[in-house]
């Protein structure tokens, strides 16, 4: 769903205007507003330390997004292969972000994830069946195929919501 404002913003900036930067327009300002309300709601007046509420980029994608239109001059084309690499961009593009939280750590005489430590250590108001449950669950059945396949489908429902 991440594509569907900096497809909006680049079909008003390319059919007005003629310049191949109304993504990356879009997704600069989406990730300022998203720095300050974090900075401002979570860090400010909920204390929560900054790296717990990092954001995510998406500023390869749209990059990307808006060359493919510049070289193609096609929305057609660019959705579908505008689409597809603004999806299958956003894993590489956060893992320098969002890498070091899976660095595996010793805790308790087992091996956790510093994400997972951090999830354990700062206290949070919630039920319990709220609270983090370490397990590797989602996609069990693909095996050690979960992440390509997710992103290849995520590139497939980019291209098509990019045409919305």
């Amino acid at each position: 769903m991440g594509i569907t404002f900096p497809a909006a913003v680049q079909y008003v900036m390319w059919n007005k205007f003629r310049l191949p930067l109304g993504a990356t327009l879009c997704v600069s300002a989406l990730l300022i507003g998203t720095w300050i309300a974090r900075i401002f709601a979570y860090h400010y007046w909920n204390f929560f330390p900054i790296n717990m509420v990092l954001p995510a980029t998406m500023l390869p994608g749209a990059l990307v997004l808006d060359f493919i239109l510049m070289l193609s001059n096609s929305l057609t084309v660019t959705a579908i292969f505008g689409g597809a690499a603004f999806a299958l961009l956003f894993y590489p593009a956060n893992w320098p972000i969002f890498g070091m939280f899976h660095i595996p750590v010793e805790q308790s005489n087992g091996q956790v994830t510093v994400a997972d430590l951090f999830g354990f250590q700062y206290i949070r108001t919630g039920m319990p069946e709220y609270l983090r449950i370490i397990e590797r669950g989602t996609l069990r059945t693909y095996g050690q195929f979960a992440t390509p396949l997710s992103a290849f489908c995520s590139a497939l429902l980019c291209s098509l919501m990019y045409t919305l």
